[in-house]
């Protein structure tokens, strides 16, 4: 079946949901019209998003739950993509889905490595060995006095040229 509970509030591509733009050329006082899929907003708490009493039920294509009196349509929402962590699977087909795609969820949070002072600690630390690995690459004398007469011919050539306003 795969049909999942929502948890928390999505934004799932649901086929069928579009935004629509109108326009009325100035000159020609026609209308152009163009239609954009956007996902839409769905959410288990608010009653007027539950297709269910009290919780909001998706599905994929074809997955659905049919209504008792056999009518075609599902009374799921069918959506498009995987599903996410928030979703509750209800049946085996989507327990297996959802396994199998759990490896690759992550809290962006909780997936951090140790505490939030730990990382600061890391990432100064890494800064201060960046600035010591560029301090230790010293300068040549020679290198040192090429650039000065760079800067000598520079500021020559500078002082040479008329000034233009």
């Amino acid at each position: 079946m795969a049909r999942w509970k929502l948890t928390a509030p999505h934004y799932l591509n649901v086929p069928g949901t579009e935004f629509e733009y109108k326009e009325v050329s100035r000159e020609t006082g026609k209308q152009a019209i163009k239609k954009f899929p956007v996902p839409l907003l769905l959410n288990p708490e608010d009653p007027g998003d539950n297709n269910y009493p009290g919780e909001t039920i998706v599905c994929h294509a074809g997955k659905g739950q049919r209504e008792a009196n056999q009518i075609i349509r599902n009374t799921d929402l069918v959506f498009a993509g995987p599903p996410t962590p928030e979703m509750e699977p209800l049946d085996d087909e989507a327990r297996k889905i959802s396994d199998n795609l759990r490896p690759g969820w992550s809290h962006p949070i909780e997936s951090l490595p140790g505490t939030f002072d730990q990382s600061l600690i890391n990432r100064f630390e890494r800064e201060m060995q960046t600035l010591s690995e560029a301090q230790t690459q010293a300068v040549t004398k020679d290198e040192l006095a090429e650039l000065k007469a760079q800067i000598a011919a520079l500021t020559k050539k500078l002082a040479d040229q008329p000034m233009r306003r």
